[in-house]
């Protein structure tokens, strides 16, 4: 079953060849499919809600995200080359939550707070 309202607060970011760059407001649910390429998305500036996705599904590419101080991240998925880093940070239970949902061959995942 799906609800409606979450349907409209999806973004889809489709490229083939290059990647995805996003600065400021987001989406509730942000899916990003490139085959060749990376996302690079800063959340610092965009009001987040209590849960924010970000999927990134590619051949060769990772994701570069900036976040809020504040903010809970949950890392998901595999690359069969490449890491996950993520700085450290002291959020609360109660703080939003970015979930990264990453898919592909090559690349990573690196987080980064403001």
């Amino acid at each position: 079953m799906t609800n409606a309202n979450s349907l409209e607060r999806t973004s889809w970011q489709i490229s083939l060849i290059g990647g995805h760059r996003q600065r400021g407001a987001a989406a509730a649910n942000t899916v990003v499919v490139t085959p060749i390429g990376g996302a690079d998305v800063d959340l610092t500036g965009a009001d987040l809600a209590p849960v924010t996705t970000l999927t990134k599904v590619s051949l060769a590419g990772g994701v570069k995200l900036r976040v809020p101080a504040e903010t809970n991240v949950r890392i998901e998925g595999f690359h069969l080359f490449g890491g996950r880093r993520v700085e450290p940070g002291r959020p609360s239970p109660s703080d939003p939550v970015v979930r990264v949902r990453a898919y592909g061959i090559w690349g990573g995942v690196q987080v980064r707070r403001a």
